[in-house]
């Protein structure tokens, strides 16, 4: 069994927790209450630019020239991905705010960022991961489920994610090969490190759709 294998097997049970979650069968019934959508969507906002900072980190952690170009294709997906809030947006009718980071946004980008300066390329490439790996399921899944369908009004947001037939790179795949790559010479204490910090991202994964779900909000004003 390959690193990848070993954590994706143990990272199961998490991506079922998310297909299961209520904000995601909501997406898939295209019924997701609006102030749902609105908190998602703000908090995304604060999450994406992080994203596209950890990953410019990343780049400054590799020499190969194919992973360097392939983290900056990812970006530029990251940084066109407001295509997908406008899909929310359209059905609120909300204008973004910059609303404050939520508890669970703030624990999250933290965890980006301190793998990404403090750890490996692995750990880099780890702790991205999941973010992209998940939607690629979540989309996937609920293309085969027929929740795409012109009754839906998520139905362009749902496919945005979702793997198309025609994509000439798989960049998913891509990154668990990376992933396997920047392993190959750790030792099994660094290895397990790496694991760990791939699934506490997907863990944070199903945090953030739980934070939307639940409306969290700091405890106080300060």
């Amino acid at each position: 069994m390959t690193f990848s294998q070993d954590v994706l097997t143990r990272a199961q049970p998490i991506m079922d927790a998310i297909m299961s979650h209520p904000f995601v069968q909501s997406i898939a019934d295209g019924n997701v209450p609006d102030d749902i959508l609105n908190y998602y969507v703000e908090q995304d906002e604060h999450y994406l630019k992080d994203y596209l900072q950890v990953t410019a980190l990343t780049v400054t952690k590799t020499t190969d020239a194919d992973d360097i170009a392939r983290l900056l294709e990812t970006a530029q997906f990251v940084s066109d991905e407001s295509k997908a809030h406008e899909v929310m947006l359209n059905v609120t009718g909300h204008h973004i705010e910059n609303w404050r980071r939520s508890p669970e946004t703030q624990l999250y980008t933290d965890h980006m960022y301190t793998s990404a300066y403090h750890g490996t390329y692995a750990d880099a490439i780890a702790v991205l991961l999941p973010c992209a790996w998940s939607y690629g399921v979540i989309g996937c899944e609920l293309v085969a489920r027929g929740a795409n369908n012109d009754a839906n009004p998520l139905k362009e947001w749902i496919e945005i994610y979702a793997p198309k037939a025609n994509d000439d790179i798989d960049y998913n795949a891509w990154r668990f090969d990376a992933l396997e790559r920047a392993v190959a010479n750790l030792n099994d204490s660094q290895k397990e490190h790496v694991a760990q910090t791939f699934l506490k991202s997907l863990e944070m994964e199903w945090r953030f759709w739980e934070a939307a779900w639940k409306q969290t909000q700091w405890q106080f004003d300060f």
